[in-house]
Order: structure tokens, then C-alpha cells, then sequence
């Protein structure tokens, strides 16, 4: 069966799921048991593939990536996600396969499966159940990463990468518990689909397209939508995913490479423009088989495969500028 990319660009089918969910002890992860990993070197799993020709592990440098919400539970299920059953692991394979592929010619991939919160969460205002559920998925996340830095040694430098939910966790490991001897490793941070308050971030937004120590982001619109942003535009930091600058500049469609929108058939070429306005990202509606039933104007879904050859042609871009600075350095 040829998998459309679900990750992609239909409107969400779960606005109406029911907010009556439990709260209930499961099992915590081993990320000492590549089991617990979706994504790991010691196997042979979906974040090795090549969609676009593109060879992996060009640099040997390994990159962390946190999936988004995958987890849309029904009524009196819990508000976390069971990561433990084989149902729970295989929610995670759809943006390990066609997310975390746009960073695997930088190195292999690790990216952890784990408690993650219920897509409900964002349906209410904060509370102490949904910071509850939040604080275990980030929990887990952090010892993933702790794992992950362990497991990769003392020296080696490695990119972070994540989308919506994933993103959030990434932000608050980089604001409350990345020790600034990592500081120095860190390529580069793809904090992707959330808005990040540049304001207070530890982390500096990278300016241009050879920046590294830094992070980028961008969440995605049609031009027309009008956009909440819960910063004040001024502190939302946003990166043009075709330019990897921060002006407001228009990204010529042209320019736009590698659209991956199905697992089956050849990526699209041209088939999005890019700018930045009003603290997110904006274009046109890409128009590609199928698209016809699109009707939202919000690609958060499509913020990765959207920019997908052009995420992979920025990671090479920055591995080699960080190889060339470390060598200059040690030299």
C-alpha cells in the first residue's frame, strides 16, 4: 500500500476527540535497551532510509530526534501514551521515517520512544493534569538525551531535530538541563513546528546559513491565515527553511527542493515559496496529488516535508562549517 505521508498536509481529524482521559502509572523507558529506541544505530530501522539519493552518515555525526504528537487517544484512555506495547512503538514510525530521514546525512539517528503526551493537551487551557502528563514525556525525553550523550561519547559532536511536541521538550532540555560543556558539540538545534521565545532563549538563533551552536525554527502558514502566536512577534525566533537567514525576504519557489510527500513516488521539485511574517513562515498551498482536499491554511503538519531536500542540503552545510571550525581551532 503506497503510505501518503500522514504527516502531511490534511486537516486534523482529531478536533473532536474527547477530553475525558485517565491518569495511570505505565511503565518507564530503558533507553539502555535499544529496544526503547525507535531510531538507533545498533539496528537497521526507518530513520536509515534515503528518499532522495542522498547518501546517510556523510559527517558521523549523530542526530538526537524527537517526534511529535502521534498519540490521539480515545475516551478513558490514559494521557499518556503506553510506549511499551507494540502498538505504542509503531505510532512513533511515521516521523522517524519521513521526519528524521531530512537530518540522517549528518549521522545516524536516535530518537527515543516515550510517554508522550496526548494530542488533548492542546485542545485546554493548561492545568495540573495536562502538566502532569507533559512533565512525563519530558522526563523521558531527558533521559533519552542523557542516554544518547553517553552513548555517543565524550567528544563527538551531534545535531538535535524535532517537530511539534518533540520541539516543546527540546526547548525546555536546551533552557533547563543541557550542561554547558555540551555547548561547544552542539551543531546545530532543528527546533521545528512550535514557536520558540527568542527573548529568553539560552540558545542564539543562527543567522545564516553556515551558523552553528545555534537553533532554527519556523512553523508554516498560507499566506492568507491569521496566526496566534503566544509571544510577542518581536521574541518569536523564526528561520527561513530555504534561505536559513531571519530577514523577511521572499524565498523564490524555485529554490524549494526535494518535497517529500510520499514514501513511494519521486519528491517534488518547486513546489513552495517561504517568507517570514508575523513570527511563522508563509506560502502558498502547495499543490501536489491529493491535494485537492486541503483546506487548512496551517502546514504545521508539512513543516518538515515541505523544506525537506532543503533541511538535508543546510545539515551538510553546517557539518562541514563545524568540521572546518573545529580543525581551524585545533590547529
Amino acid at each position: 500500500m503506497n503510505k501518503i505521508v500522514t504527516l502531511s498536509f490534511l486537516a486534523l481529524a482529531s478536533c473532536g476527540l474527547s477530553l475525558d482521559l485517565i491518569e495511570t502509572d505505565l511503565p518507564s523507558p530503558d533507553y539502555s535497551n535499544i529496544d526503547d529506541w525507535i531510531a538507533h544505530p545498533e539496528k537497521l530501522d526507518l530513520s536509515d532510509s534515503s528518499y532522495t539519493g542522498e547518501e546517510i552518515n556523510q559527517f558521523d555525526i549523530p542526530v538526537f530526534f524527537v517526534s511529535p504528537t502521534v498519540y490521539f487517544p480515545e475516551k478513558h484512555e490514559p494521557w499518556n501514551l503506553d510506549f511499551s506495547s507494540a502498538a505504542g512503538k509503531a505510532l512513533f514510525e511515521t516521523p522517524v521515517t519521513f521526519q528524521s530521514t531530512a537530518f540522517n546525512v549528518a549521522g545516524f539517528v536516535f530518537s527515543p520512544s516515550y510517554r508522550q503526551s496526548a494530542y488533548q493537551v492542546y485542545n485546554v487551557a493548561p492545568n495540573a493534569t495536562t502538566k502532569r502528563s507533559y512533565d512525563i514525556a519530558y522526563r523521558d525525553v531527558r533521559t533519552a538525551f542523557k542516554s544518547f550523550v553517553g552513548q555517543i561519547g565524550s567528544q563527538t559532536p551531534f545535531i538535535l531535530a524535532a517537530h511539534s511536541q518533540g520541539t516543546d521538550h527540546l526547548i525546555r532540555l536546551l533552557q533547563e538541563d543541557f550542561p554547558k560543556q555540551l555547548h561547544h558539540r552542539l551543531v546545530v538545534a532543528y527546533l521545528v513546528g512550535m514557536p520558540v521565545n527568542d527573548c529568553e532563549m539560552s540558545l542564539p538563533i543562527c543567522e545564516s546559513p553556515t551558523s552553528t551552536g545555534c537553533y532554527t525554527s519556523w512553523r508554516t502558514f498560507h499566506v492568507t491565515a491569521k496566526v496566534f502566536n503566544k509571544y510577542p512577534v518581536e521574541c518569536i525566533g523564526v528561520t527561513n527553511p530555504i534561505t536559513w537567514t531571519t530577514n523577511s525576504a521572499l524565498a523564490d519557489v524555485a529554490l524549494n527542493t526535494n518535497v517529500m510527500y510520499s514514501e513511494k513516488k519521486p519528491p517534488l521539485q518547486a513546489l513552495v515559496s517561504a517568507q517570514i511574517k508575523n513570527g511563522v513562515v508563509v506560502t502558498e498551498r502547495p499543490k501536489f496529488p491529493g491535494s485537492a482536499i486541503l483546506r487548512t491554511k496551517d502546514y504545521h503538519r508539512g513543516d518538515i516535508n515541505l523544506y525537506y531536500g532543503n533541511i538535508q542540503s543546510n545539515v551538510k552545510v553546517r557539518c562541514l562549517q563545524y568540521l572546518k571550525e573545529q580543525s581551524s581551532y585545533r590547529e
